[in-house]
C-alpha cells in the first residue's frame, strides 16, 4: 500500500522535484600551487576538502532559496496564479533539517531518515579565467593552478569507494546566479503541487516545497559571483551514518571550517593550467616540463600548460 506522499509525488513532474541536471562534464579546481602536494600526493589517491557550506566565506550562502520562495510565492499570489488557500498553505514552509536516505549494509537496504550537514567543493566551467587567477596573486605575480578533473569519473570514484553503501547522498551541478531564473525554478515547482493539489495532500506538498528548497542551497547564489561560473560537488553527510566520512577541522582568517576529505581515482585528473606569467616562453616551457615530470612520478598523465591571458601585473 502507498503512502500519501508516495501518490503525490507521483502526480508531479521530474522536473519539479529535481530541476538541476547533474553535472558530469570537466570542471576545474582553482588554489594555490602551494596545495598539489596535498591535492595530488604520490600515494593514494587524488583528495579534495569539502568544506562545510554554511561555513563558507559567503555570508548569503544557503539563504538565497528562502528568500526567492518567500518572492515567488508572494508574486504567484498576486499575479492569482496561486489562489489564497494554497498561499496560506505554503507561504511559511521552510528547508527540511533532514533527508530521507536509502543505505545498504550489510547486503540489507533500509530507508532511514536523519539530519544533516551539507560539505562543498569548488570548480568552475572556465579553465582560465582572469577573475579566478585574482584569488591567488601575491604582490605582481599570479602563484595559483587551475586543476582539471572530469567530475564524471570523481562522481563514479566516490560512489564506488567512499560512498559505496549509499549513507550519503553526492552530486555535482552548476550553480544559478540569475535572480530571475532563480524565480522561475521555484515558481515552477509551486505551480505543479498546486495544480495537483487536494486537502489530503497538504503535508505532502509542504514536504516537496521543503525538500526542493533544501537541495537548492548549495546551489543559489547571488549575481555578484556569477564570474566564478562555479559548478559545486556537494555531499550531504547524515548524522546517522557520519562516520562514513569523518570531520576534519581547519582554521581560515581566524575562522574554525569543518571539512570531509573526498578522495578518488587518479585517472580524473587531466589538465594542469599554471597561471598567467611574465616569464620568457624558455622558463614557461621548463616549467611545464618540471611539473610534468613531476606529477608523472606520482602517477598523473595530465595535460600541463600556461594560462594564455596576456597579463603585465
Amino acid at each position: 500500500m502507498t503512502s500519501v506522499l508516495d501518490d503525490f509525488t507521483r502526480k508531479l513532474k521530474s522536473s519539479t522535484l529535481d530541476p538541476l541536471e547533474t553535472y558530469k562534464d570537466m570542471a576545474y579546481h582553482y588554489t594555490s600551487i602551494a596545495n598539489i602536494d596535498s591535492i595530488l600526493p604520490k600515494e593514494g589517491r587524488a583528495r579534495l576538502w569539502a568544506s562545510r557550506h554554511d561555513c563558507l566565506n559567503d555570508a548569503s550562502e544557503g539563504r538565497i532559496p528562502e528568500i526567492r520562495f518567500k518572492q515567488a510565492s508572494e508574486r504567484l499570489a498576486e499575479s492569482g496564479k496561486i489562489d489564497e488557500r494554497f498561499y496560506a498553505l505554503i507561504h511559511d514552509v521552510r528547508p527540511n533539517r533532514t533527508d530521507l536516505i536509502v543505505p545498504t549494509i550489510d547486503g540489507k537496504t533500509r530507508p532511514a531518515r536523519s539530519e544533516f550537514k551539507t560539505y562543498v567543493t569548488s570548480f568552475s566551467e572556465d579553465p582560465d579565467a582572469l577573475a579566478m587567477w585574482n584569488y591567488y596573486s601575491k604582490g605582481n605575480r599570479y602563484e595559483g593552478v587551475s586543476i582539471g578533473f572530469s567530475l564524471r569519473e570523481i562522481l563514479d570514484s566516490l560512489d564506488s569507494a567512499l560512498n559505496a553503501d549509499r549513507t550519503m547522498k553526492v552530486r555535482a551541478a552548476k550553480v544559478v546566479y540569475d535572480e530571475e531564473e532563480q524565480l522561475r525554478m521555484i515558481e515552477r515547482a509551486i505551480l505543479d503541487p498546486s495544480n495537483n493539489y487536494e486537502p489530503r495532500y497538504g503535508t505532502s506538498v509542504r514536504y516537496c516545497i521543503a525538500t526542493l528548497l533544501t537541495d537548492l542551497q548549495p546551489l543559489f547564489k547571488l549575481d555578484c559571483f556569477s564570474h566564478e561560473k562555479e559548478v559545486r560537488l556537494y555531499v550531504k553527510v547524515f548524522d546517522k551514518f557520519k562516520a562514513a566520512a569523518p570531520v576534519n577541522y581547519r582554521s581560515s582568517v581566524g575562522y574554525m571550517i569543518p571539512y570531509v576529505n573526498l578522495d578518488f581515482e587518479k585517472e580524473a585528473v587531466f589538465q594542469i593550467t599554471l597561471a598567467p606569467s611574465l616569464d620568457s616562453e624558455g622558463q614557461k616551457k621548463l616549467q611545464r616540463e618540471v611539473v610534468r615530470e613531476m606529477l608523472e612520478v606520482r602517477g598523473y598523465q595530465p595535460t600541463v600548460k600556461h594560462s594564455e591571458i596576456p597579463v603585465r601585473y
